[in-house]
Parts: C-alpha cells; sequence; structure tokens
C-alpha cells in the first residue's frame, strides 16, 4: 500500500462522531488519581502507552496515537513494550502514527485486533482550511496530545475534555533540567534519561514555545470552528485550555452504554443552564449547553435557540470569536430568533475588533 492507499482509510472517521464528547488521555501521573473507569463507552483517543494502565481493558479507547520517533526508531525500548501491554488487554483500535514511521508499522504484524492508520504532516497546511487525515494535516506534532486534539476535531468530536496531561515540568529552570526526570502513571524499569541527558536547554526552550504555539493554533482553530476544549486534568501546568472538574463531568457515575446514560431531558438541562447564567456560573451553564447541542442533534423534537443561548454564554466570559460562530449558526438555522442574533452579531463583531 502507498501513503495515498493509507491515508484514504481515514475518510471514513470524519465527523465519525460528530456531536460526541471525547476524552484525550494523556500519560501523566494524575491518571493514577481519577477514575477512568467512567470512561467506558465514551469516544476516546489515548497516547503513546496508555495500556499500562490497569484499567486500560475497560475504558477500550477506540484510537491510540503515536508520535515520538523513538517508538519506530527504537521499537524494542518504546513501541514492543507498549504493543504488548495492548495485546495482553486484547482491545481493539485504530492505531495511528506519522507518515514517517510507515516503512516500519506497515511491515510490522499488529495482529488482528489492531488497525493501523497514518497521517502526514503538509507544511503547506495551516488552521485555515479544515483538518484533513486523509490527505495532509497541520506539521502540529510536537508533542503527541497535538496530534490527538488534531484527530478528535477531525471525528467531529465536541466538547473535547483532556486528562493525564500534568506538564508538571513545564516551568523548570535550567538549573531543574539537568536532573529533570519526566513522570508517568506507570513505573518504568528502565527510565529514560534526564531531561538535560537528552537535549541542550536551549533545544527544549524551542520545543516549548513549538508547543505552546501548535496548541494556541488549534486553540484558534476550534474557536473559529465552534468546538469547546477543556482541561480536566487536576493540577499540573496545563494551561492552554480551561480547567473544568473531571468528577463533573459524570453527575451520573458511568453508563453501560452511551444510549443509557442518566442524564436530564434537553429542556431541563437548558433552564438549569439559564439559571446559572442568571447566577453569573457561565462556565457550568457553558457544560450544559454543550450537552444539550450534542444530543439535540438530528433529533425530531429538536429544539431551537441553544446555539444562541451558548453565543451569549460565550460572549459573557469574553470568548467573543467563539460566540460569533454560534451567534451566525442560530442566524441561518432558527428564522424566529433571526432579530435577536442579528443584533448579537453586530455587537460580537464590534467586541472582536471586525
Amino acid at each position: 500500500m502507498t501513503l495515498e492507499d493509507f491515508l484514504r482509510k481515514n475518510v471514513p472517521l470524519k465527523n465519525m462522531f460528530a456531536g460526541r464528547r471525547c476524552f484525550l488521555i494523556g500519560n501523566g501521573p494524575s491518571l493514577k488519581t481519577q477514575d477512568i473507569a467512567l470512561l467506558k463507552n465514551e469516544v476516546t483517543v489515548v497516547a503513546s502507552s496508555f495500556f499500562r494502565h490497569p484499567d486500560a481493558k475497560v475504558v477500550n479507547p477506540p484510537f491510540w496515537v503515536f508520535a515520538d520517533p523513538y517508538f519506530w526508531t527504537k521499537p524494542d525500548t518504546y513501541f514492543i513494550p507498549a504493543f504488548k501491554y495492548a495485546l495482553e488487554k486484547g482491545v481493539t483500535n485504530s492505531l495511528f502514527a506519522p507518515s514517517g514511521g510507515l516503512p516500519y508499522f506497515a511491515n510490522t504484524n499488529l495482529g488482528p485486533l489492531i488497525d493501523f492508520h497514518t497521517y502526514h504532516y503538509d507544511h503547506s497546511v495551516n488552521i485555515s482550511t479544515p483538518i484533513d487525515f486523509s490527505s495532509g494535516i497541520p506539521p502540529f506534532g510536537q508533542n503527541t496530545m497535538t496530534v490527538c486534539l488534531m484527530l478528535a476535531l477531525y471525528l467531529g468530536c465536541n466538547p473535547i475534555y483532556f486528562i493525564g496531561c500534568d506538564r508538571d515540568y513545564w516551568n523548570m529552570t535550567k538549573e531543574e533540567f539537568q536532573t529533570y526526570n519526566i513522570q508517568h502513571f506507570y513505573e518504568e524499569k528502565n527510565p529514560k534519561h534526564t531531561c538535560g541527558a537528552c537535549m541542550p536547554w536551549e533545544e527544549w526552550l524551542k520545543a516549548r514555545d513549538r508547543t505552546e504555539w501548535e496548541y494556541e493554533q488549534l486553540n484558534r482553530y476550534a474557536a473559529l470552528r465552534g468546538f469547546s476544549i477543556y482541561n480536566a486534568t487536576p493540577g499540573g501546568q496545563f494551561d492552554s485550555f480551561p480547567r473544568i472538574g473531571y468528577e463533573t463531568l459524570f453527575p451520573a457515575g458511568p453508563a453501560s452504554s452511551a444510549a443509557e446514560q442518566a442524564q436530564p431531558d434537553i429542556r431541563s438541562a437548558t433552564l438549569s443552564a439559564i439559571r446559572l447564567m442568571n447566577d453569573g456560573e457561565n462556565p457550568s451553564a457553558l457544560i450544559l449547553l454543550d450537552e444539550s447541542i450534542r444530543r439535540n442533534i438530528n433529533r425530531p423534537d429538536w429544539i431551537a435557540g441553544l446555539e444562541y443561548l451558548k453565543a451569549l454564554c460565550l460572549a459573557r466570559q469574553n470568548r467573543f470569536s467563539e460566540a460569533l460562530v454560534l451567534a451566525r449558526q442560530d442566524y441561518h438555522g432558527n428564522p424566529a430568533n433571526r432579530a435577536k442574533s442579528e443584533i448579537l452579531i453586530r455587537e460580537l463583531h464590534q467586541a472582536c475588533g471586525a
């Protein structure tokens, strides 16, 4: 198979989970403190060595992403151990690695349960066009989690939550850098060298700045297209996205299936969101509105006006560009409210400096 053949395998994934929430799971130590069994039947995208986690089979993530070249340039040390954990747990998923790793992965027997997919960095592509895993994606691979985020956006997931993304090392000093070992949720028999032994300090600073820039770009991409992204990791130094409590996302506990989740009906949730907005609790209101909008998709008893409420909620948090996208959606999809949405659009244009 050629690179183009592998990329065509990604075509059916576009918007596969449109409107469903998604969890992006890193390998940070905080994952030991969170009950990830709650993620059973959720859409999940996991990174690198996730299958070392004792609850990995319960979560059974459909997507597994690699971006670190060590996994295919030094497979005996990095990929093979991670792969063995996945085999032991008998999980079924789609494994994604960049086209640079294609020669290795395309010639490796992954067994019947793991389906290999690739993605290709295209340096001519930026956030002005939709992310497309069937051709080339923006070259935002400084960190595996940025690729996980791009995949979730391609899948159409909304909202998107990060967990296990601690980045406790993010603000370390030059002195700390020399002896710092990055920690994970698992114990490593043969831990990596210290940061100082892996790269010079100046190279680390460039990598850190590049990572921040990539997240800024993807944040802009999401805002322009109406996606909501949150960090549900407790503590740590990952502050590229608004924080939210992980446990608050599961008021009824884990569900036996996505269709059986015990949730209030859309109208009740929307009324609760309005009450929260009136009380100034806009971040909490936004969570309810995101869920209501997700559950409103393709319903015969579709409720109009949710996008307008979300636009108001976002505007109250000074997220004017995101609010403008939602106000425009309401203008086109809710004719009965067009006068109000037109006024809001004008106000948001002014707030955005347009």
